[in-house]
């Protein structure tokens, strides 16, 4: 928002200012300036009557009833004596066609004291709506009371309908048959352009409307998109698609309840329908449903519908990523899992493998190729960008990147920057792409997203560089025999058994990742305990790792430790802190020992560290990027170091700064660390207070580092190849 569009800064506005300015937006007509400010109004405060109350109205005023309903209802929650709230809630529903909702509403809106003109001039259009409804029912009634007499025969103009009928069919049909070519060849903005015409010929008929949401929003037009998907699912109310793909976005709206309602609609029209059970499977996981979500992502992937490419993928993708989380999954079936998923990805692939004809000249540059979906602000770019900076000025390497997303910001701006040749590859099929990675010469290739939404692994299994490496995305193997390597350091997978969990050979680095601190991250506080008088335990981590498990473990330290309190700072507005607070107090921990904050922005949540003492990490998926800021805030993490690479995550980067009487070996463990730096109070404040330090001393702020020890790295894989030698794991020494 510029300051054109208001005099008021809504970061630093009050809420009724935030309230009159979002109004003047939505009386302008710029509603998706007026839905930003009322959202964020109500992120900090859920209840907020007025906020509620105008964010239901502007639905309303995009002809969305059924979406403003659920904040209508929280307004007059909030207050119910106020006739302005009822009449909204009133014409939403006769809107949204509830007419036995809106009647019932109406007579409560009467006892608590609705009267005047508008509610009758409702109530006079509320019993039209009533008696056209019972009428058409009536004749409902009689047409079926009248089957099986016989029919006069069609008038002329009855045939001549039913041909016009079936011209439509046959012209939607081909149209449809013709947007279904484009999007199997990649071609977007002419399908987008054919069905948005579709919609404009036959604006009843919602096919056109379903692949204009689907496109739309891909396109991360929200607004149109979401008009456009819930008019798809009221013309094709038992069209499975259509109900998933409005759920798949109420889902990134983070609209939990009415996400899960269709979903679950979609799987009841069609119990087999993959992309349904895909994204019923993610929302599970984002609810900490690890069972539900397990079971529905096996049936997508025990389907064979789909796409072979990117679609069936994605179903193994989100599989792995489910069982990573699950604590009954022990590391050699982790393993096998990750390893049958890679034997799919590479069925049938080895004979389609290019033969590398680049030159083998051990010292010659080298062009090195980055693929990953995650170039732009995301944490994965806030970790390679410093690297990037610096091996750009490397005359011994030429970078490319392929990125794999659409979108871009400014951080895609900056990172363009780093490399001789940038390309956008979304649109390319595995095979499409594969033959430009082997057309451009690269000689190393390296993969940035693992089993991670939006990766790329099936290129990679076509083997399109002669050296393959994956790195920083997935705390994990691929699976894949045609990933040479995976880049690590000593501290998250020490030369051992973890050797064992990956098809490729381990490069240890000196750090595995650099750390770039938020440029307006506040100051490190003195210990919190030290002047409160009792110790602060706190978690950021998201929800969906919180399991019973953890849970349970984290509730015996706290009973061992009757006076500490636990902050959590990552809830999302899904109503889960209820089940929250219920899973602890059944552990014993009464409500008022917890404190539970809303995700904020980047210097709140920062901010929340100075009331926390000591962060309590999850398992067996642990924190990397909360881990790493609660350090820079001079928070240290208690984790436990388990058997997956997964678990191992916040042991490596405590180890990376020395702290490894943080690192627990199993739950037991656990609770017996946190009870020692309770009373070790003095210690716990020195090491707030160093953490920063050890953070400059430590290879992970020190980029230079990592990019010269990844520059040798790439090399000695190079020179291997060269020499038609088999890979083997090495580690790079700390200079």
């Amino acid at each position: 928002m510029t300051q054109s569009d208001s005099q008021i800064d809504p970061a630093s506005a009050s809420l009724d200012e935030r309230i009159a300015q979002a109004v003047q937006f939505q009386l302008a007509g710029r509603l998706d300036h007026a839905e930003q400010i009322y959202r964020a109004i109500l992120q900090a405060q859920p209840g907020h009557a007025a906020a509620n109350y105008c964010l239901g109205m502007l639905q309303v005023q995009s002809k969305r009833a059924g979406a403003g309903l659920p904040f209508l209802f929280a307004a007059l929650q909030a207050n119910p004596q106020l006739p302005d709230y009822w009449l909204g809630y009133l014409e939403a529903l006769l809107l949204d066609g509830q007419i036995d909702s809106a009647n019932t509403a109406l007579g409560l809106a009467r006892q608590h004291g609705l009267t005047g003109a508008e509610a009758d001039n409702f109530a006079q259009r509320l019993a039209l709506k009533s008696s056209a409804r019972i009428a058409s029912h009536g004749a409902a009634q009689c047409i079926d009371a009248a089957k099986g007499a016989a029919e006069p025969p069609p008038t002329h103009a009855a045939k001549k309908a039913r041909t016009e009928r079936r011209r439509e069919d046959r012209l939607v049909q081909r149209q449809e048959d013709t947007i279904k070519g484009l999007l199997k060849r990649g071609r977007f903005a002419e399908a987008l352009t054919l069905a948005q015409k579709m919609t404009q010929e036959f604006p009843e008929r919602g096919i056109g409307w379903k692949v204009v949401g689907a496109l739309l929003w891909a396109k991360e037009d929200v607004g149109n998109a979401m008009a456009a998907l819930e008019t798809a699912v009221r013309l094709l109310p038992d069209d499975a698609e259509a109900h998933t793909n409005f759920g798949a976005a109420l889902l990134k709206l983070e609209r939990f309840a009415e996400a899960e309602a269709r979903l679950q609609k979609a799987l009841r029209l069609d119990p087999e329908f993959v992309s349904a059970h895909l994204h019923f499977g993610n929302f599970c996981v984002g609810q900490g449903r690890y069972a539900e979500a397990e079971a529905s992502l096996r049936r997508a992937t025990a389907a064979q519908s789909g796409s072979v490419d990117l679609d069936r993928d994605m179903r193994y993708t989100s599989l792995l990523f489910v069982l990573s989380h699950n604590p009954a999954i022990d590391a050699d079936a982790l393993f096998a899992e990750h390893c049958r998923v890679g034997a799919l990805i590479e069925a049938d692939m080895h004979d389609l493998r290019p033969r590398h004809l680049n030159s083998r000249e051990p010292d010659r540059v080298l062009r090195v190729g980055w693929v990953s979906g995650d170039l732009y602000n995301h944490a994965v770019a806030s970790f390679i960008e410093p690297v990037l900076a610096q091996l750009r000025n490397h005359p011994s390497l030429e970078l490319y990147a392929y990125s794999n997303n659409t979108l871009e910001d400014i951080t895609t701006r900056r990172l363009r920057e780093y490399f001789a040749q940038w390309n956008q590859v979304a649109a390319l099929s595995s095979v499409q792409l594969a033959k430009k990675i082997t057309a451009d010469c690269i000689d190393v290739l390296i993969d940035l997203s693992g089993h991670t939404t939006l990766n790329r692994l099936r290129t990679f299994a076509r083997k399109p560089a002669p050296i393959q490496a994956s790195w920083i995305g997935y705390p994990g193997t691929t699976g894949l025999k045609a990933m040479d390597y995976y880049l690590a350091d000593r501290h998250f997978l020490p030369p051992g058994p973890l050797d064992g969990q990956f098809t490729e050979k381990i490069v240890r680095l000196p750090a595995n990742v650099p750390f770039q601190p938020f440029a307006l991250a506040p100051p490190v506080n003195s210990l919190p305990a030290l002047s409160a008088g009792v110790l602060t335990f706190g978690s950021f981590n998201r929800m969906g790792k919180l399991h019973p498990g953890i849970i349970a473990v984290w509730a015996q330290l706290l009973r061992t430790l009757p006076d500490s309190r636990l902050l959590i700072g990552a809830l999302r507005h899904d109503g889960r802190e209820q089940l929250l607070i219920e899973q602890f107090a059944a552990a014993g921990i009464a409500p008022q020992r917890l404190e539970l904050h809303y995700r904020e922005s980047m210097e709140i949540y920062l901010a929340l560290h100075h009331h926390v003492d000591i962060c309590l990490d999850t398992y067996p998926y642990g924190g990397g990027t909360t881990t790493i800021h609660a350090l820079w805030m001079g928070v240290p993490t208690l984790t436990i170091a388990g058997s997956t690479p997964a678990s191992r995550q916040g042991a490596a980067i405590l180890g990376q700064l020395g702290l490894e009487e943080f690192v627990a070996a199993d739950d037991a463990d656990f609770v017996v660390k946190g009870r020692y730096w309770a009373t070790h109070l003095t210690e716990l404040a020195e090491i707030r207070a160093s953490l920063r330090q050890r953070w400059q001393q430590s290879p992970a702020r020190k980029p230079e580092v990592i990019a010269a020890s990844l520059e040798r790295a790439i090399r000695r894989m190079w020179v291997t190849w060269c020499a038609n030698l088999p890979t083997e794991s090495f580690s790079i020494p700390d200079p």
